[in-house]
């Protein structure tokens, strides 16, 4: 099947053009749309504008890593943070709340500690939780070579976090 029409021609092959489409300065990052019943929940961490990091969310967004001795970690951190996040999701996963954007990652020191919400469910006895807890603490902190602690909070349902809806 021979198309002439569709064969290249060396002119268009090495032509230089620049692109003249204009540039959009638009921040959407750490936006959420509103909803036309209002049903998407937002937290307060969620709630929260990116122009605001630093004034209302300091506590949850410090980074240190541009710091001289921290530069040669700083993927390792991100893999380990990943790895953190993933098991939480696997392990709890009809406990964690909001699809684990919730899960809060500190390091302080050597010790990583992860803070976020659990929802609690009729199937879930006080000894299995506390096993759960326990094996979460001691195989991520084998996995990743240094102490991990959880601080999970239970709560009886997602609308419990809800500070506002759009």
């Amino acid at each position: 099947m021979n198309l002439p029409w569709l064969r290249p021609t060396p002119n268009l092959l090495f032509r230089r053009s620049i692109s003249t489409t204009p540039c959009m300065n638009k921040n959407r990052a750490g936006k959420f749309r509103s909803t036309t019943n209002r049903t998407q929940l937002l937290t307060y961490e969620m709630a929260q504008r990116p122009h605001h990091i630093g004034v209302k969310k300091a506590w949850l967004t410090w980074h240190s890593q541009n710091l001289e001795e921290f530069r040669n970690q700083q993927p390792v951190m991100v893999t380990q943070d990943e790895i953190i996040r993933r098991f939480m999701r696997g392990f709890f996963p009809n406990n964690v709340v909001i699809q684990g954007e919730e899960i809060v990652i500190k390091r302080r020191g050597n010790v990583i500690y992860v803070a976020g919400f659990l929802q609690y469910s009729r199937h879930l006895d006080t000894q299995r939780i506390y096993w759960m807890y326990g094996f979460a603490e001691e195989f991520l902190s084998i996995l990743l070579k240094q102490p991990v602690k959880l601080e999970m909070q239970f709560v009886e349902s997602e609308k419990d976090l809800a500070y506002n809806y759009i």
